[in-house]
């Protein structure tokens, strides 16, 4: 499968825009692409990591997507959960400053102890400023959006009680892959 999405050869050039952990970054060989450092990680079960690493690969709108989509296959979000997802999901199709400001809302309201929060704080971290409208113009620091969108699936991954984590785990990895390729990431998970 063919990363086309992701515009790197080698992981190296993506780990370098964050601090990922030492056995991880152990992993990034220097001739390692993404695809296989990904398929690494996932062999050793060192899927948080697998998922920031994609986080930081996708482009912002690709990666915002992603998070979305990971955490609309979750059918227990209250309202304010589930309307931070649309919100997410929204500003992807829309990736507007309206849209991006609705998904601030979206993500005060649900908070950030569940990953629909993280899902729609990606959204409002994608540009623009981190300030209210009228106050002077702070753009959020390089790849913020890329730690919440990690922010989002890890915890949709795990949380209530990470039963079901590794299949989400799994799951998830697959759906970003699938974005990664071009595809739109909403398919069918086991």
């Amino acid at each position: 499968m063919t990363l086309r999405k992701i515009p790197y050869q080698s992981a190296k050039d993506i780990v370098a825009f964050y601090s990922p952990t030492p056995p991880f970054s152990q992993l990034a060989a220097e001739n390692t692409s993404p695809r296989e450092l990904i398929g690494m990680a996932m062999a050793q079960e060192m899927f948080a990591d697998a998922v920031t690493f994609l986080a930081h690969a996708l482009p912002v709108r690709e990666s915002v997507w992603w998070a979305a989509c990971c955490a609309a296959t979750r059918t227990d979000w209250n309202e304010d959960e589930a309307n931070a997802v649309r919100a997410a999901k929204a500003w992807v199709h829309t990736p507007d400053e309206t849209s991006r400001r609705h998904a601030e809302q979206m993500a005060e309201l649900a908070g950030l102890e569940s990953g629909a929060g993280w899902a729609a704080q990606s959204a409002f971290w994608s540009g623009g400023s981190m300030t209210k409208p009228n106050d002077p113009v702070m753009p959020p620091p390089p790849y913020l959006y890329a730690q919440a969108v990690a922010g989002c699936i890890n915890l949709s991954a795990v949380l209530p009680d990470g039963e079901a984590a590794k299949q989400r785990y799994r799951d998830f990895i697959d759906m970003g892959l699938n974005i990664a390729a071009g595809g739109n990431g909403e398919h069918e998970v086991s």
